[in-house]
């Protein structure tokens, strides 16, 4: 029988697939969202800009976006809780997905997974960001 690194040391198996993993992470590109294309929410406590990491954004994929929330003088927000809805209006139903915030990637930005669009036309993407400013949304029109 043929001896292996990882057959001589079994502790060495997670720690490689741990490698790996990262790796892998780490070589995903995140997109950076334009500061200049920043809108502000509903109430005006924020400025959200965002990027999706598909661009353009294709039908029936998932994928992640990049959300970066100011306070309304410029200055990054820290620990917002962000709640992501949406749909298409006209066809009455909601996203086919329910994608999240997973990480806090510095400098007020946020990742957000489990985006996905399955069907061409005007969708609309509210998000509610809950911070120190207070709880404030922005809707978000997409022509897809």
């Amino acid at each position: 029988m043929r001896k292996t690194l990882f057959s001589s040391c079994p502790a060495l198996f997670p720690l490689a697939a741990l490698w790996f993993a990262c790796s892998a992470f780490s070589e995903v590109a995140l997109p950076i969202p334009d500061p200049a294309s920043a809108q502000p929410t509903t109430l005006g406590r924020y400025r959200i800009s965002y990027a999706a990491a598909l661009d353009p954004i294709t039908i029936n994929r998932i994928h992640a976006w990049v959300v970066r929330i100011t306070d309304a003088g410029g200055a990054p927000v820290a620990n917002a809780d962000i709640q992501i809805s949406g749909g298409m209006p006209a066809h009455d139903h909601g996203l086919p997905t329910a994608p999240q915030a997973t990480a806090y990637l510095g400098d007020g930005r946020y990742l957000i997974e489990g985006m996905r669009f399955h069907m061409g036309g005007a969708w609309e993407l509210v998000l509610t960001v809950r911070a120190a400013q207070g709880t404030d949304s922005l809707s978000l029109s997409l022509d897809l």
